[in-house]
């Protein structure tokens, strides 16, 4: 087989990172250097500075010898990602940045989350140049497609004013910078949903985009049986946030609680943590909903495994979130909004478990049956769509192509 030499960009990478985008990344370059390709990361960890603060050790995330990582720093520290932000550039690094990739000489360039290079990062040159667009940042400054109000956008707001109304500085760049002409060196953007690549289309995006869901790792072990939660129980995993839907899910539990044999289990932290314990207090429901709090990726696996289904509530449009993956490589079947990308994975399962109101959701539970889901048919739908050698393939042919 041959072997390739591939350069990825993403403005966080484990063990300094935030969110999901990072961590497809650490799992798509370790699982690439196990099949003996040269992977080099870069990123930018002022970035992550900027939104954690100083970066703590830690050896939870070990990469295959074939990985090189290289956390972009600047003189400038934290102000550096606040140009990128609002100017396209990453001041006063960029060339320097060019000249490193140029001196790696990749026969691929892959693109991730590059918020933090801002588009100037598009001008790295390869063979083969890839985009993964693992949220709306190609066509939106939040990212997320979301309005100050929490509706979706459709493209007729000001997002400048948007933008002040979040609290974050305009990215200025976008009213100088024709994005289509950024994108003139990617041979094809790569989009984790079908949701994903029909909203770039629709918003104006010419490149090429061809359709690779997501993965993740099999860690399908059968110590992980174990109970952590005593009973049956339905399992929220992700961060509090409004746009999660989390409020609504715990609105709609209490509404079902006395008629169903099941609790309601939260894995996570965010700025609405105090308000769901104050609701779990209230109503005095301390032995139905469980609220865990941050936990760490054993135990959430064990969670998956033994959880009756995994719900995903989002009143976002979700693109691919590894949420739903990981619940469906434990065996778990998921239970989800119409939202975004998240009903393709679900009508894998069953259409009837994809709801478009909290009046369906309270529905689906009523009348859940955990017996029409064994392990097996949700395994199955894992290693067929969302397992490391379904990605894989798909992406070498890309690459190739």
């Amino acid at each position: 087989m041959e072997t390739l030499k591939i350069l990825m960009t993403t403005t966080f990478y484990p063990p300094h990172h935030i969110g999901g985008d990072a961590m497809h990344v650490y799992y798509l370059a370790n699982e690439l250097a196990k099949l003996g390709h040269e992977i080099h990361i870069i990123y930018n960890i002022e970035a992550y500075r900027l939104k954690r603060g100083s970066p703590k050790e830690n050896s939870d995330f070990p990469n295959n010898e074939n990985v090189h990582v290289y956390p972009m720093k600047s003189p400038l520290g934290i102000v550096t990602p606040i140009l990128s932000h609002t100017f396209g550039v990453p001041y006063p690094v960029q060339t320097k940045i060019l000249t490193f990739i140029k001196r790696i000489n990749p026969d691929v360039v892959h693109h991730h989350n590059i918020s933090g290079f801002g588009p100037f990062i598009f001008r790295a040159d390869a063979p083969k140049v890839l985009y993964t667009a693992h949220d709306y940042w190609l066509i939106c400054p939040m990212n997320n497609m979301l309005l100050p109000d929490g509706c979706e956008c459709n493209k007729d707001a000001n997002c400048f004013l948007c933008s002040l109304l979040r609290k974050r500085p305009p990215q200025l760049w976008r009213y100088w910078t024709d994005i289509n002409n950024s994108l003139t060196k990617v041979d094809t953007i790569i989009a984790p949903s079908k949701f994903m690549k029909s909203k770039l289309k629709k918003f104006g995006i010419e490149c090429p985009i061809s359709v690779i869901y997501n993965f993740v790792p099999d860690i399908d072990n059968k110590d992980l049986r174990d109970l952590i939660v005593d009973g049956p129980y339905f399992l929220f995993v992700g961060i509090l946030e409004q746009h999660k839907g989390i409020l609504q899910l715990v609105e709609t539990f209490l509404k079902v609680k006395d008629k169903i044999n099941a609790k309601l289990v939260i894995a996570g932290s965010g700025s609405l943590e105090s308000k769901i314990w104050q609701m779990i207090q209230h109503h005095k429901v301390e032995d139905k909903i469980v609220l865990l709090g941050k936990i760490s990726t054993r135990r959430l696996f064990n969670l998956y495994s033994n959880a009756l289904a995994t719900i995903i509530p989002s009143v976002w449009p979700e693109n691919n979130p590894l949420v739903a993956l990981e619940s469906i490589s434990a065996g778990a079947p998921v239970i989800t909004s119409n939202k975004g990308g998240l009903p393709e994975i679900t009508s894998n399962i069953d259409k009837d478990l994809i709801f478009d109101t909290f009046g369906q959701l309270q529905k689906i539970l009523l009348n859940f049956d955990r017996g029409r889901y064994s392990r097996k048919l949700i395994r199955d739908i894992y290693i067929k769509h969302y397992s490391p050698a379904a990605y894989i393939q798909k992406y070498m042919t890309l690459v190739k192509k």
